[in-house]
């Protein structure tokens, strides 16, 4: 046997006796792993905190490289960035909110008797704190887009329209009747 074949052969043995491994473990353990908290199936549902923290600046990011298309005058620059540094505090916000509701949650169904109404309390002052930042950005929004000139608002109407025709020609389920 040549070298190389003896190196091939190890190699796909090591792979072979890898994947073997890594089957077993999620055979026994389960796909979510080993943990105190596996008992709470939906927890394990959600992103981990640094990839929600990435979407969040892959938004921004997505949005700087739109504004920097528009070529925005002085004061289109700040009123983007008053809409651009309130969007951005309404993420982390909401990411931390969407955490501490999660920790309120695991704690009252860890209860003996849990008590729903506290739950349902809780969705309500944070839909209402939701509510009222995502009111404060469109105002953001609405100001930013009012002080566009016509050929920068059509610029930003014909990318929605071109994303919403994308996502209706890739997705059936838009031509469906319920």
């Amino acid at each position: 046997m040549t070298k190389k074949k003896k190196v091939i052969s190890i190699v796909s043995i090591s792979l072979l006796v890898m994947v073997i491994f890594g089957f077993g473990f999620v055979l026994v353990s389960g796909a979510f792993g080993f943990g105190p908290d596996r008992g709470h199936r939906f927890s394990k549902r959600d992103m981990p905190l640094f990839m929600q923290k990435e979407i969040s600046e892959f938004v921004l990011w997505r949005m700087d490289k739109g504004a920097d298309t528009l070529d925005l005058s002085e004061t289109q620059e700040k009123l983007y960035n008053g809409l651009r540094s309130g969007l951005q505090r309404t993420l982390e916000k909401g990411i931390q909110t969407k955490h501490e509701f999660k920790k309120q949650a695991h704690l009252e169904f860890d209860k003996e008797t849990p008590d729903l109404s506290v739950i349902a309390v809780n969705i309500l002052s944070t839909v209402d704190v939701m509510s009222s930042a995502l009111s404060e950005n469109l105002v953001f929004f609405s100001n930013f887009y009012n002080s566009l000139d016509d050929d920068q608002k059509r610029e930003i109407t014909d990318k929605i329209k071109e994303k919403i025709e994308s996502r209706h020609t890739r997705y059936s389920c838009f031509e469906r009747e319920i």
